[in-house]
């Protein structure tokens, strides 16, 4: 009962609130009705139909949740599913077998309203943004690593440094170079994973970070380089700790080993 909760549940959430599903069993019932062609019918109906029956059945569901998918990303079954080649195809279908303008504009109708309708928000700013630069991160993420990057001692050596990046960057520095190693990833950021971060925790303590001690775990971690907020503050300065401060941006400060500035 529980798996065919979760099932529906994940349906539901996977279509929000567009009417995309909906168009989608619309074309289904009119291809029943109207394609002949068996090709076709077994491209457009019978294929994503038993797509559809093998998400929603317990059974399959339950062995995807548990053994190949977890529940959270179980919704990625359906991406096997071409909602819009379906509808698309069911939609001009219906046009060329029109004959009179009307009857044609009303079957557009039917289905361009609900698009416009029900995906209003798509592309709201609460959704997305207008991107900073051409890598589509936080420009401040970018210009943190280039700070590491530039360091005299990196590029002499083309040494790439154990960077250790608070939360709030950890899930950028590796879309933008793979020239910074890191002792932890985003696997860090998932509660539920379990991943032991204590140079991290420390990094993010609170009420303040103590310097010496984030430089001793640095220290014995091999960590060369950490990223601290500057929000957050610090209790003492880690350059009297072997990490004096490498450069800053607007929120961020960089420490790093002497021996790479």
């Amino acid at each position: 009962m529980d798996t065919i909760r979760a099932t529906l549940l994940t349906l539901k959430d996977y279509n929000g609130h567009s009417l995309h599903f909906v168009l989608f069993l619309a074309a289904v019932i009119y291809l029943i009705l109207a394609e002949k062609d068996k090709a076709k019918r077994y491209l457009l109906l019978w294929l994503p139909l038993t797509l559809l029956a093998v998400f929603l059945f317990p059974l399959s569901a339950w062995f995807s949740m548990h053994y190949l998918l977890n529940q959270e990303i179980y919704y990625r079954e359906l991406w096997l599913i071409p909602y819009a080649v379906v509808v698309v195809y069911a939609a001009v279908h219906a046009v060329s077998r029109c004959k009179k303008l009307w009857a044609r504009i009303l079957i557009l109708a039917a289905l361009i309203v609900p698009l416009f309708v029900t995906d209003s928000g798509m592309f709201s700013p609460e959704v997305y943004a207008p991107a900073e630069n051409p890598y589509h991160l936080p420009q401040e993420a970018v210009d943190v690593c280039d700070i590491i990057l530039s360091q005299k001692g990196v590029v002499e050596k083309e040494y790439p440094p154990l960077t250790a990046f608070p939360p709030s960057l950890v899930e950028y520095n590796r879309q933008y170079t793979a020239s910074l190693f890191t002792p932890y990833g985003r696997e860090a950021l998932i509660e539920r994973w379990n991943f032991d971060t204590p140079f991290l925790d420390t990094l993010c303590e609170s009420p303040v970070p103590d310097a010496e001690k984030i430089c001793t775990m640095a220290a014995d971690a091999m960590i060369e380089c950490f990223v601290a907020e500057k929000s957050l503050g610090m209790k003492g300065d880690p350059a009297d700790y072997g990490y004096p401060a490498a450069g800053e941006t607007e929120h961020y400060i960089i420490y790093m080993v002497k021996w790479l500035q």
